[in-house]
């Protein structure tokens, strides 16, 4: 499968040496689209794992591709699982995405072990903040911004990473192809506004506070 986002899964490889997974792990993905990352935590991780998909479409689509693995039609804020439930959760582009961040991440605390681990791969802004778009882009944040909601939730930030070479690279590849105007129109922000919020794209791996 295509993984339609920067750094593809290779990225998910590399954020997932934080995490020391074995085949116990239990592991929820948020937002998991097509459910790339849910065929890789299975094949090359044998973990177990969830997911949610809000998008009707692309949760089918997740399901096809992962026969067998809970997939629910939820948003973050409202998660339908046990507390204390998962070793680990991934956000890959997600948590620019969610409607209210400080309410799921509270969530996503919650269905965390103590010292579980939330893996985030997003967009942010390193220049200016407040920018919202329409399409890929929702909101970019700053990673002062970020930082401060995981703390807010209960989180601690254990390892930071500038990957912004990725989103470089993928929008190079939109522009290919879709042509220049379709490539920011699915990006949701215009090549000005990109430029004056500086965006990227960071890798935060954070622990869950007792």
């Amino acid at each position: 499968m295509d993984c339609l986002r920067p750094g593809g899964l290779e990225l998910t490889r590399h954020a997932l040496s934080f995490a020391a997974l074995t085949a116990e792990s239990r592991v929820l993905d948020l937002g998991c689209g097509r459910g790339e990352t849910l065929a890789l935590l299975r094949g090359e991780y044998g973990c177990r794992v969830a997911a949610v998909e809000p998008d009707q479409q692309r949760r089918a689509q997740a399901e096809a591709n992962n026969p067998g693995v809970e997939i629910a039609a939820a948003a973050a804020e409202q998660l339908p699982f046990a507390d204390d439930g998962f070793d680990l959760a991934l956000a890959e582009c997600s948590v620019s995405l969610f409607s209210q961040p400080q309410a799921a991440l509270a969530e996503i605390k919650r269905v965390l072990i103590p010292a579980g681990r939330l893996i985030i791969t997003d967009v942010y802004a390193r220049q200016e903040a407040g920018w919202n778009g329409e399409g890929m882009i929702r909101r970019l944040y700053t990673l002062k911004q970020f930082r401060a909601l995981l703390s807010g939730a209960g989180f601690s930030v254990r390892h930071g990473e500038d990957c912004s070479s990725l989103l470089k690279t993928m929008l190079g590849q939109m522009i290919l192809d879709y042509g220049r105007e379709e490539a920011y129109r699915r990006l949701g922000l215009d090549s000005c506004a990109l430029r004056q919020a500086g965006a990227g794209y960071l890798l935060l791996v954070a622990e869950a506070m007792a």
